[in-house]
């Protein structure tokens, strides 16, 4: 199992010089490369009057991080791809996994937010999941293309490359038989330049709501998938999903848990009590994030009473939560956590999260160095010994 870091950039006061936020934002990446994360993940929103997600171009910031780092691949979780032209999208995905030395995993996402989507393209409106739907596969398998094949060409609903029409003009003289049709002359394929380092292009993974779609999708497409808090019950319903969905595409029998890694709100302290100071700040996050309520909490046919899930509904409880979503703890309760949810589900990535809007710096910090000292050591060594018990047995 690999165990990775995300983080976002945040200041609920909207006071801060953003150079201070990135600066900080900086020395995390470098304590998670130091650490021994697998993969550091960054996200993308827009707009954020509220000071909550502040990072609008994951892959300017990715490649800043690239820069700094030197072991820990660099994740996009995720590049909302329906807000991006497709081709120059493919183009600075290509430019960044060579930036990063061949480190890029690419997380795509259909966005979650009318206010991103209807000042970045109307089209994309999650509130028509039909519509945004199209131009997510259409963008995902053009940028797919165009990293892959030296020569690409893409006819859709939505999308058309190369445009239509097209002879010639000052700089393209387009009289290269590999790239016209010989009869009337016109480009029927394109290249990126450069193509991606990794061949045939970075891993893709999708970042997947509670929906089965977006499972049997993702599976169809050969991306992994990306969730967020499912219960362990849950989340197993969710993995078998995967499994049989890949196994109809592709023919192949992956073990549950393969190709699919999952979002864990982490805190670890030396103490218990030393966790009261993440407590607020996790949940003033969740509950800001609170528009779909209690169940994405629940294990498979679990049902609240009435007066619980409307409570719930206006305010998720830490009580509620602890159990089902987080890896709150000491680090010794934190490791047999994380061996517990691997041993459950198999899954292939685990990506922690210690910072939300309102806990101070240093306590991230302190957190992320409790994990990288004292928890990934001996998660890997009791994981390392299992494999080597499980070998010996066979």
């Amino acid at each position: 199992m690999q165990i990775s870091y995300f983080q976002n950039i945040h200041d609920l006061s909207t006071t801060r010089e953003y150079s201070d936020l990135l600066a900080e934002f900086r020395q995390i990446a470098l304590a998670c490369d130091e650490g021994g994360f697998d993969c550091f993940w960054i996200p993308e929103h827009h707009f954020s009057v509220w000071g909550r997600e502040l990072v609008p171009n994951p892959i300017l910031l990715a490649a800043d991080i690239a820069a700094r780092t030197r072991h820990c691949r660099i994740g996009l979780s995720a590049a909302i791809i329906t807000f991006w032209h497709p081709i120059r999208l493919a183009e600075d995905l290509a430019m960044l996994d060579h930036l990063t030395g061949g480190r890029l995993v690419i997380g795509v996402g259909r966005g979650n937010y009318g206010l991103e989507a209807s000042n970045l393209n109307p089209l994309a409106d999650p509130n028509n999941p039909a519509g945004n739907m199209k131009v997510f596969a259409e963008t995902l398998e053009i940028v797919k293309r165009a990293l892959s094949q030296k020569r690409f060409s893409f006819s859709g609903e939505i999308y058309r490359f190369p445009a239509p029409g097209f002879q010639a003009d000052r700089a393209h003289s387009v009289n290269d038989p590999a790239y016209v049709d010989p009869a009337t002359g016109e480009l029927t394929s394109l290249s990126i330049f450069p193509q991606a380092l990794q061949r045939p292009h970075p891993p893709i993974w999708q970042v997947v709501s509670d929906s089965e779609q977006s499972l049997r999708f993702a599976a169809r497409q050969d991306c992994g998938v990306l969730m967020w808090r499912p219960t362990v019950r849950e989340l197993q319903r969710r993995l078998r999903v995967y499994r049989d969905a890949y196994q109809e595409a592709h023919g192949i029998d992956l073990p549950l848990g393969a190709r699919t890694g999952i979002v864990r709100d982490t805190f670890v302290a030396e103490t218990e009590q030393d966790l009261d100071v993440a407590r607020e700040p996790l949940m003033g996050a969740l509950n800001f994030a609170n528009w779909r309520g209690p169940r994405i909490y629940l294990d498979p046919d679990e049902a609240l009473d009435k007066e619980t899930e409307a409570a719930l509904k206006k305010r998720i409880t830490y009580e509620f939560v602890k159990e089902r979503s987080l890896l709150f703890g000491t680090p010794d309760q934190v490791v047999e956590k994380i061996l517990h949810l691997h041993q459950s589900t198999g899954i292939e990535q685990l990506v922690v999260k210690c910072s939300w809007p309102g806990l101070p710096h240093e306590q991230c910090m302190r957190s992320i160095r409790l994990l990288a000292d004292e928890v990934l050591p001996k998660v890997r060594e009791r994981l390392a010994g299992g494999r080597a018990a499980s070998i010996a047995a066979e």
